[in-house]
Order: C-alpha cells, then sequence, then structure tokens
C-alpha cells in the first residue's frame, strides 16, 4: 500500500497544484456570483455611510412587496435609520373611543403633524371622519380578517404579549415556549401560524423588527382571501423617551445609564431607548416596505390608536368586523416601578439627537 502510494505521487506530480488552480477557479466563480447579485438589488451607499437596498422580494400577501428601506441592525441597540419617504397611504385612526367613530388621514398629512410635542388629539386634526372602514361591503364577508399588533416598549407591549399568548393557546392550541407568543419576533412561525391557526384573528409581532430576512410569505385561500388590519400604537414622544430611559434605570440602574450614556456619543440607542423602537419611526419604515409601486395595498390597512386605549379600539374593530374579541386585555403590568431614574442631561441629549428625524419621518 505503501509503494502504490508513492506510485500514485510520482504519477501525478501536479496533484496538489491542480487542487489549487480549482479552488481558485470555485472563488472566482463565488465572487462573480455575489457581484451580480449586488448588482441586481443595487445595494449603494449613501453620504452618510448607511446602505441602502433597493430591489424585489417574492412574497404572497404579507408585509412585503417592494423593500426600499435603510438597512439596520436586528434591535439590540445601535444606530438604526430610516431613509424619509414621501409616501402616500391611507391610516385609519380611531376618533372616539365612545361612539366607535373612525376617522382617515393620508401618511404625508399625518405625518407632518406627528413630532416630539404632539399629542393624540393634535393627529385628528389631518383626519377625515369616515361612516365605513375598509373591506366591510356586504360581499367581502367571506374574508378571513386578521389583526396585526404591532409592539413597542412602553407602549402596553408586555400586555399584549401575553395576551396573545394566551390567545395562540385558546384558541389554536399553541402553547409558546417562551414568554413571547410564537411568531412574535420570527417570520416563518408567523407565517405557519397564520395559515395553520384559521379560528385565531389576533397576532403580536416585535414591531421594530422588519429586516429582508424577515417576512413571512403567507399562502391565502381563494375561497377565503385574507384581509389583515396592522395596528400601531400611538405615544407622545417625549412621555415615551421619559419611560423608557426610566426602563433603563429600573432593569440595569446606574450602569445601564452609563451604557446609554456612551451610545448617544453617537447617536445610537440601546435596548427600549431606541429610537427604531417607537412607533412611528417602524411605522414609516415598514409603509416604505408595504407600499408596491406607488398604489396603496388592497388587503392591508393601517391603524393608529392611542396605545392607553388598545382594548377598546380592538374591542371596537372586532364589532365592526364580527370577529371574536382577544381576552386577556385587562392585565397590566410595570404599573409600579422604583423612584429614579437616568440623568435629565441623557434625556436632553436623546431629543437633540433624534426629534429633528422624528420630523423627517
Amino acid at each position: 500500500d505503501v509503494a502504490q502510494a508513492t506510485m500514485s505521487r510520482r504519477r501525478w506530480p501536479l496533484g496538489g497544484r491542480l487542487r489549487k488552480v480549482e479552488a481558485i477557479f470555485f472563488l472566482g466563480v463565488t465572487l462573480f456570483l455575489c457581484w451580480t447579485l449586488a448588482a441586481h438589488l443595487q445595494l449603494t451607499s449613501k453620504d452618510d455611510g448607511s446602505s441602502v437596498l433597493r430591489g424585489l422580494m417574492p412574497t404572497d400577501m404579507m408585509f412585503a412587496s417592494l423593500l426600499n428601506f435603510t438597512l439596520s441592525n436586528d434591535g439590540s441597540g445601535g444606530r438604526h435609520e430610516v431613509t424619509p419617504t414621501d409616501l402616500s397611504y391611507q391610516i385609519h385612526v380611531l376618533e372616539d373611543s365612545n361612539l366607535g367613530t373612525f376617522a382617515v388621514s393620508d401618511w404625508n398629512q399625518l405625518s407632518n403633524e406627528w413630532d416630539s410635542k404632539s399629542s393624540y388629539a393634535d393627529l385628528l386634526k389631518s383626519t377625515t371622519t369616515i361612516d365605513v372602514l375598509p373591506s366591510m361591503k356586504p360581499q367581502l364577508h367571506s374574508e378571513r380578517i386578521v389583526f396585526i399588533l404591532h409592539n413597542y416598549p412602553k407602549m402596553a407591549s408586555t400586555t399584549l404579549r401575553r395576551a396573545c399568548w394566551e390567545n395562540l393557546r385558546d384558541t389554536c392550541d399553541v402553547v409558546s415556549p417562551k414568554r413571547d407568543p410564537m411568531g412574535y419576533s420570527n417570520a416563518e412561525d408567523l407565517a405557519a401560524l397564520i395559515e395553520k391557526c384559521e379560528n385565531t384573528h389576533h397576532f403580536c409581532v416585535m414591531g421594530w423588527h422588519f429586516n429582508p430576512n424577515n417576512f413571512p410569505n403567507i399562502t391565502s385561500s381563494p375561497s377565503q382571501p385574507i384581509i389583515f388590519f396592522h395596528l400601531f400604537p400611538f405615544r407622545n414622544f417625549d412621555e415615551w423617551a421619559v419611560s423608557a430611559m426610566k426602563q433603563i434605570y429600573v432593569g440595569h440602574s446606574e450602569t445601564g445609564c452609563n451604557a446609554v450614556s456612551k451610545r448617544l456619543d453617537n447617536c445610537d440607542g440601546w435596548l427600549e431607548f431606541d429610537f427604531a423602537k417607537y412607533s412611528k419611526t417602524a411605522m414609516a419604515q415598514m409603509l416604505g416596505i408595504m407600499k408596491p409601486q406607488g398604489q396603496q395595498s388592497p388587503t392591508h390597512h393601517f391603524v393608529l390608536y392611542d396605545f392607553s386605549q388598545v382594548r377598546t379600539t380592538l374591542s371596537q374593530l372586532c364589532r365592526l368586523y364580527r370577529v371574536p374579541m382577544m381576552p386577556y386585555l385587562d392585565m397590566q403590568y410595570k404599573q409600579t416601578r422604583q423612584d429614579g431614574s437616568c440623568p435629565n442631561e441623557t434625556l436632553q441629549r436623546f431629543h437633540n439627537c433624534f426629534d429633528e428625524q422624528l420630523t423627517q419621518l
């Protein structure tokens, strides 16, 4: 055997070199394919150093047809920027919680009213009262109504997550292995749940977790197409920032405050105290993703509501569309927190970084 091996090496003296040539060849092919893909997707750099992805991603019904947004990280902290866009998209707003009336506004008008000082009443100035919400015509009653509740920190997100967790168990016999309901941050899980759980009408998602690899592809039955209502909470930006900063102190004391202060040197967020996790930021980003070729999606409707009125808002929508109300929304968490917070200087630096960005969305 040793002799045969020796003869083999003598017979093929260039064997090692050939393997190197093959490796170089395959490396060249790989680089060429990567270059071709990048050219197709038009990955370009902006003046501020961030990257913008422009290209098409095939999906069926949910969340994306056209990608046109600034790439960011996955929500663990760090800078998240959204390219300011001029988008025309109808946004429905709960106008009167007692009467159950809704109003509508174009996103351009609504976003112009929405700055760091805006109240919910300020946003209503840009709206017009309507009598009928989308997809309420009698011939469309065969459609399945699905409410997607987009969760953001310090906007009743803990209550919503827990309610969705319990609701999945009750309506679809799904026991989520973690504290978050299944599908909360995983697109494949969410798509599978929506297709499987035909008697479930409410699903919670991590509201700021949008990226090219996290879009569910849902196959809808022709006999029962799905109409999605995306519910986004509103909270005054100043008030939200105060609460988010306090949560950093409650969870991480002075160490957390120091970490936030250091990251703000580069206008970066951290955990709850992150501009990307404010609802207007993620809402603007999703609108850029949702609007295919300049047309409003007929199967995806946006609803903005006062975060403190989530139960009332959902109750009115369920009544109008004749679907069961999601229970467990009367549960409340983090109502009492310890005294203290990070220094006011940290809050002011946060506003210096992001107040202007908020107005540009």
